[in-house]
């Protein structure tokens, strides 16, 4: 089920009794699990009807489940990369059995940090109950709100644009994205509303942001600022393989944009069919507009034969990457 479902669930007091929380985004599985703790734990009892497990052995793991709660209607139990979903090892019959047979007064949780593995028997028991919540990244509309609310309830009013800019800025994971609104909310504290600026001011850009900066320095022919940016991420650690597929997803990004724009799809259609917020899909139109389809093309083909020659060890990664830069600033 999807994470609204599981919000439905929980409010109509429907849930199963197993389940298993999936997906990249640590914040919205840590806020579902908060929920829980609210819905099911009375105020100043959460201690005494919670239990946290770290991969635990069954016997360790039945044995919480059937401890009574105090004071409570429930027990929660979570359960955290248990080895039968995220390891080598599969779950035993006794646990497989015992999902059947969990009392009314527990809920088990079982919580993955790592992508669990699909084909194990315990991830397939919990599925045929609806255990399985995923928690996607939030998207479009969904994490514009998320970055207004988060705004908002730290005393400061963003707009929705300014909300799209720094998510173009930083990128779409929610913990990264708390962590700079908390400090461009600090910054200023007497002034009501986000301004831009602060943005471009103190938020950390993400590589693909950088990325987008290169090529549009790349574009503008400033070759001195484009090394630098590229430099800078070096520095800051970032592979030079992982520019380079940055760099080669930009360009189809914005290869898909002209093919969209030649089957004279509108600005809505090509922004819904790219996936990203308003003011990226601005930015992708304008680059896009600066090349030709043909030099888009040549610079997708440059990025991804020179990916492939690095993977398979007839490139060499240093050297090859800033090679690149210096031919896509040639097309132009």
């Amino acid at each position: 089920m999807e994470r609204r479902e599981f919000e439905k669930l929980l409010s109509e007091g429907k849930l199963p009794p197993v389940l298993l929380f999936e997906g990249e985004d640590e914040y919205l599985k840590q806020a579902a699990w908060q929920s829980l703790r609210k819905a099911f734990l009375p105020a100043g009892m959460e201690e005494l009807n919670e239990t946290v497990l770290e991969a635990p052995e069954t016997d360790a793991l039945i044995a919480a489940a059937e401890t009574l709660p105090f004071l409570a209607d429930r027990r929660l139990v979570l359960i955290r990369d248990h080895a039968a979903l995220t390891g080598r090892s599969d779950a035993d019959d006794r646990l497989l059995d015992y999902l059947n047979n969990v009392p009314a007064s527990a809920l088990l949780v079982f919580y993955c940090t790592k992508k669990p593995d699909g084909r194990k028997k315990l991830y397939t028991a919990v599925k045929k109950k609806n255990g399985i919540v995923q928690f996607a990244p939030l998207r479009d509309r969904e994490l514009t709100s998320f970055v207004v609310d988060a705004f908002r309830a730290r005393g400061k009013e963003c707009g929705e644009r300014t909300a799209e800019y720094l998510i173009f800025t930083v990128g779409s994971d929610t913990n990264l994205l708390l962590g700079e609104i908390s400090k461009i909310a600090s910054h200023n504290p007497d002034e009501a509303a986000v301004d831009p600026a602060e943005i471009a001011a103190l938020a950390t850009p993400s590589t693909e942001c950088t990325v987008f900066q290169m090529t549009e320095a790349v574009v503008a022919g400033q070759k001195a600022r484009a090394f630098s940016l590229f430099r800078n991420q070096l520095l800051a650690g970032t592979d030079r393989v992982f520019i380079l597929a940055m760099l080669l997803r930009l360009f189809r990004l914005l290869q898909h944009v002209k093919i969209m724009q030649y089957e004279k799809k509108t600005p809505a259609e090509i922004r819904s069919a790219l996936g990203v917020p308003s003011f990226a899909a601005e930015q992708y139109f304008r680059q896009a507009s600066r090349y030709s389809g043909g030099q888009i093309k040549q610079a997708v083909r440059l990025c991804f034969d020179t990916e492939t020659a690095i993977k398979t060890g007839n490139l060499n990664a240093e050297g090859a990457v800033e090679a690149v830069l210096l031919k896509i600033l040639n097309i132009k």
